[in-house]
């Protein structure tokens, strides 16, 4: 007896009527798939959904005689590259600046740069410290930090910035950042 040509018998379970053509719109593509693509596409170009660019906010801490202005988004996407900068004005002589930043604020941000380059770095596990030498009086120190957010990071970081002469806090700023998928 014969084997039966494969070629010419379809797959078990394919029957007769799967094979035969169809009319109507069961030939051609669903239209709701390409409305559903579309508007996805539309919103996401729009900005609606929260990124129509890098939402910065400079924010302003005085304490008679310093001042403290940091830059920094206030909302961003999950794999953004940001920069933070910071401007310390001293209205005294400030022996040692050092700029502490919480570590609440850097969960799953890895810091790229930051200019110019502390003098030292320390932690403490709760706050990273940063030390940039005397700043005189009337003179300021403008540092730039550059980041980018893990992919894992969805929610809200926040924390206090500090600015401290050695060990003696002069300035806090409370900073929060948004963090959207």
């Amino acid at each position: 007896m014969a084997e039966p040509d494969p070629f010419h018998h379809p797959p078990d379970g394919i029957l007769r009527p799967h094979t035969l053509p169809r009319g109507g719109l069961s030939r051609h593509a669903n239209p709701l798939s390409l409305l559903i693509l579309s508007t996805v596409v539309t919103l996401g170009l729009s900005g609606v959904l929260g990124h129509a660019g890098m939402q910065r906010d400079t924010y302003r801490a005085d304490g008679p005689p310093h001042s403290l202005d940091v830059e920094m988004p206030t909302t961003i996407r999950t794999g953004d590259f940001y920069e933070t900068r910071l401007r310390v004005r001293a209205g005294t002589d400030i022996a040692t600046l050092r700029i502490g930043v919480p570590a609440a604020l850097w969960r799953e941000v890895t810091i790229n740069a930051m200019v110019p380059q502390p003098e030292s770095e320390s932690s403490d596990g709760e706050r990273f410290q940063f030390d940039f030498g005397p700043l005189a009086a009337g003179e300021e120190r403008l540092v730039k930090i550059s980041a980018q957010v893990n992919p894992r990071l969805h929610g809200t970081v926040s924390g206090e910035l500090e600015v401290m002469d050695g060990d003696r806090v002069l300035l806090r700023a409370p900073r929060q950042m948004r963090v959207l998928p």
